[in-house]
């Protein structure tokens, strides 16, 4: 990871408005609207009969050396939901193209469109029996299709460098500043709670990277990731996506309550069983994800907004 001290200018959503109509195939409108800054900007789109998700990517991300690594996201989301995987897809601009490109003030800028993923967001605690089985076949049907997926385009390895070194190397970094930001404190209080890194490190390693254990992976698993109806869901923002630990993704269901945990896991083993080694790396997986996060908001916490 690296700390990149690039802005991205905030388009206001009459600005990614006019550049949606450039780049696609649409009539009327009845409204854009920009909802979420975190690694990307985020704009809902309605056009009366439809909804989508119109994502202007931020530049200068840790994990993204050029433009490929977006285009190698996109092409891996069509494939999954060309073989059946439940996930929002992307769509094609008017020429074809899965990514964009347009220029704002401050520079370049790249973007994609993704069909709207229907549904709600459930909590930990909400999350039924049947939910949770029916996320784990999701999850392992998305696995055995990404095995498949081949590309041109090059993507980053979440492995231990990215899980671990770098994580630690950035909160080492940001304690010795003279005040330590509130990511940095807990960044410090998790390294404290966890057992001694070589533990984990030995215990991640003994799952090999032989097979499928190790491949491309969604790499940000959570359920703010994923929309339910019933028991319908849809997987979205493949931004993270890697090359990684299978066992990454399902780590999920370490913070669920026990019956739904025991069904993910049941449900994603009826698609593809898992090793020993797999299952008993989910909770170290789990301890690893919370250093991850922290390191992942240190390594693009200078990514601010300016006006449009």
């Amino acid at each position: 990871m690296t700390n990149n001290n690039i802005t991205s200018t905030v388009a206001t959503a009459e600005e990614a408005l006019e550049i949606i109509r450039k780049h696609y195939d649409f009539g009327d409108v009845d409204y854009c609207m920009h909802i979420k800054r975190g690694f990307n900007d985020t704009y809902l789109l309605d056009t009366g009969s439809q909804k989508f998700i119109f994502r202007m990517y931020l530049n200068g991300k840790y994990y993204v050396e050029s433009d490929d690594a977006y285009r190698f996201e996109l092409n891996l989301v069509k494939h999954l939901h060309m073989q059946g995987v439940p996930v929002a897809n992307v769509v094609p601009t008017s020429c074809g193209d899965l990514l964009g490109v347009t220029e704002l003030r401050s520079g370049q800028r790249v973007f994609a469109l993704f069909n709207y993923a229907e549904g709600v967001l459930l909590s930990r605690g909400s999350l039924t029996i049947n939910q949770g089985r029916q996320l784990g076949i999701a999850m392992a049907n998305m696995h055995l299709a990404a095995d498949s997926f081949e590309s041109e385009y090059e993507r980053y390895k979440l492995d231990l460098k990215y899980l671990v070194d770098e994580p630690i190397r950035l909160i080492s970094e940001g304690e010795k500043c003279a005040e330590a930001n509130e990511e940095i404190k807990y960044g410090l209080y998790v390294l404290e709670k966890l057992e001694p890194i070589d533990r984990y490190i030995e215990r991640i390693n003994s799952i090999g990277t032989d097979g499928s254990k190790f491949g491309i992976i969604h790499a940000d698993m959570h359920l703010g990731n994923i929309h339910f109806r019933g028991n319908e869901l849809t997987i979205f923002d493949f931004d993270h996506c890697a090359y990684g630990w299978r066992a990454y993704d399902l780590a999920i269901s370490c913070s669920l309550p026990k019956p739904a945990r025991v069904s993910m896991i049941e449900g994603y083993e009826s698609r593809r069983p898992l090793t020993q080694e797999e299952r008993d790396s989910l909770g170290d997986l789990a301890s690893l994800r919370n250093l991850w996060d922290i390191g992942d908001i240190l390594a693009t916490q200078n990514l601010r907004p300016e006006s449009a």
